[in-house]
């Protein structure tokens, strides 16, 4: 089209280089908006929560790798052909103008506001239009890959409605909590179970941490399977001389999760008697332990967290950094794998920016926190770390923690800046510093919030 010579050669590749920007804005499209819609419609509790979590980069992190993903799949299927991705893009966007159309209509139903009965027309017939269009797609594509999405996506609605419907089951339980508070239980019997299989380090830490726990009654157990493995393992508890008396209970249908819960359920019936199971875990490398991990004190703690007074936890043991204390040369897939996660460390890491944006560097009117004295009134300028609510019989405050380049403060605040202050934040405070539990203290301060670039 544009020739063989010099001109045309140029043209011809700023022709190609503007479709490759207008191919990578439209990509990068989805990228934008995908992750904060998904945001939205996980906090309606239509989606994972997981999609409402913001990454280091203070973008909706798993909403891209969901989307790439998601890509991805539909390149391998259709061989990146555009013939077969159309169908997939025309059903979506014109699905997108039907459910739009159609929610606009009962919106006007519903309100009846001047005019609505020219916008119900409007957006009525704007969703039976999409609505065609989408049927005609679905047809005249059908063999072409439509077929995927007219399949999936009835499935996939059905999925997003019982997950709305069990957020909102878990919310209904909160309700009634808040409602009724759950009171401190006081047990005049506290016993303690340490479920274990094997006499392992795990073991021995979920043993440490049982006698801790101070209860009126430390067992460990073991549901036996194996007859030759339970023997083996009473004569390694002996050569181990640990003191914990080892409680074998036979498991002849091998449903070692209901075991544990009928063994759970019976301690606890007795009157007055609360009860923790204590299930160790061994934590590994992240490749190893996909291979040796398995979900049995997943189960069994989901089967005794169903008994009334009885409570199960999980004790996590890193069996890596036992043995690295006694042989420190690693053997190279340990290495390999440690590189990567430093790698990852690195591109996840606290940023420049994000430390100074976290910890702000004090203006010139305002002391570093560092050189805070008790006894002076002093103005700090920093970033609202944290904040809890403290409640007593007497008052109720708000205990935050600021910081800034130099250090961080505690500040106590009325019950009443609530409706004032958020964490992350950042405020601009003025008090008399005390010392209070070995640390300084600004209690009821002067504050008022900062914008990002006062005082820079």
């Amino acid at each position: 089209v544009f020739g063989q010579g010099m001109v045309g050669t140029v043209l011809f590749g700023m022709l190609q280089l503007a479709s490759a920007l207008i191919l990578y804005t439209g990509a990068n499209t989805s990228f934008n908006g995908f992750p904060f819609l998904a945001s939205f419609v996980a906090e309606d509790r239509f989606l994972p929560r997981q999609l409402t979590k913001r990454g280091h980069r203070l973008v909706f992190s798993n909403g891209i790798l969901v989307l790439t993903a998601l890509s991805v799949v539909l390149l391998v299927l259709t061989g990146g052909s555009v013939n077969g991705l159309v169908p997939f893009y025309a059903i979506g966007v014109f699905t997108g103008f039907a459910i739009a159309g159609y929610g606009m209509t009962r919106h006007h139903l519903r309100e009846k506001e001047p005019g609505w009965r020219h916008k119900l027309a409007v957006n009525l017939s704007a969703g039976v239009l999409a609505t065609v269009v989408v049927g005609i797609f679905a047809v005249a594509k059908f063999t072409e890959g439509a077929w995927l999405v007219v399949v999936v996506f009835p499935l996939l609605v059905f999925v997003l409605m019982r997950l709305n419907r069990e957020y909102r089951a878990e919310a209904a339980i909160l309700d009634r909590v808040r409602e009724h508070p759950l009171d401190a239980a006081n047990y005049a019997h506290h016993k303690v179970f340490v479920l274990v299989n094997s006499a392992d380090l795990a073991v021995l830490e979920a043993l440490r941490y049982g006698r801790n726990l101070r209860g009126t009654d430390l067992t460990a157990v073991h549901f036996m399977i194996d007859r030759m493995h339970a023997e083996r393992l009473e004569r390694r508890w002996d050569e181990l001389r640990i003191r914990v008396p080892l409680r074998v209970i036979d498991c002849p249908d091998r449903r070692v999760a209901r075991a544990a819960q009928k063994l759970i359920a019976e301690a606890a019936s007795r009157r007055g008697t609360g009860v923790t199971a204590l299930l160790p875990r061994r934590s590994y490398t992240p490749s190893l332990g996909w291979l040796l991990h398995d979900r049995t004190a997943d189960r069994m703690a989901r089967a005794i967290s169903q008994v009334e007074h009885a409570a199960a936890t999980i004790v996590p043991y890193d069996v890596k950094s036992k043995i690295h204390e006694v042989y420190p040369l690693r053997p190279g897939e340990e290495r390999i794998t440690e590189a990567f996660e430093r790698f990852a460390d690195q591109l996840a890491g606290e940023s420049p920016e994000q430390k100074a944006f976290e910890q702000p560097r004090p203006p010139v009117d305002a002391v570093p926190i560092t050189e805070v004295h008790a006894g002076t009134r002093v103005t700090v300028v920093g970033r609202l770390h944290e904040l809890r609510l403290n409640r007593t019989d007497a008052h109720t405050v708000l205990v935050g923690e600021l910081t800034d380049a130099t250090g961080s403060l505690r500040v106590e605040f009325p019950e009443r800046a609530r409706a004032d202050i958020e964490v992350g934040q950042r405020l601009r405070v003025t008090g008399t510093a005390e010392r209070e539990d070995g640390g300084l203290l600004l209690r009821e301060p002067r504050y008022r919030a900062v914008e990002e670039q006062e005082g820079e």
